[in-house]
């Protein structure tokens, strides 16, 4: 019988602490535990943006930034087609972090083959890429949500890391 009374009283205390709380407001609603984490989202972002520009200013490269927050500059021209929607694109890339490490690569005897607009491959690529002829060279800094996302890819890439390709668009299919 104590055992009962113990728990009751237990409960019932636990239940108005709660209560107090909740009319306090001391317990997070789901409204502010949003706008919590789209705040905290936002900071990220613009973090990760800085780190871009001074990436980018250190280089001294004349980049173009599109509205995706994609910054590239096409620093050899090719004559070449231009790159369109479904074309199968074939391209020789080094990937690296904004520390200088080299994640991946694929040279032109081995180049990376996808279809534009279609494959998974990041998006930021496909973007740059249809702004591509063949034969053009670009440096392209992709941030995080345009490259591996917040969870990287579980091998060589951090989570939430923007890269940097150097990136040949060698032909079209």
């Amino acid at each position: 019988m104590r055992y009962i009374l113990f728990l009751m009283t237990l409960i019932f205390v636990s239940c108005n602490g709660c209560r107090d709380k909740r009319e306090t407001g001391e317990v997070a609603t789901s409204e502010q535990m949003m706008k919590d984490l789209i705040e905290f989202n936002k900071s990220q972002h613009e973090n990760e943006m800085k780190e871009i520009k001074s990436y980018i200013a250190e280089k001294k490269w004349p980049m173009t930034e599109t509205g995706t927050g994609m910054n590239y500059w096409i620093y050899e021209k090719g004559s070449g087609q231009e790159a369109k929607f479904d074309d199968f694109a074939s391209i020789s890339y080094k990937v690296e972090l904004l520390d200088g490490t080299v994640c991946y690569e694929a040279k032109k005897d081995k180049p990376g083959v996808f279809k534009i607009g279609q494959d998974a491959v990041e998006s930021g690529i496909h973007e740059v890429v249809l702004l591509m002829r063949v034969g053009d060279k670009a440096h392209v800094v992709l941030p995080s949500h345009l490259a591996f996302g917040l969870t990287g890819d579980s091998s060589k890439i951090p989570k939430s890391s923007p890269l940097v390709y150097d990136i040949e668009l060698i032909a079209l299919n």
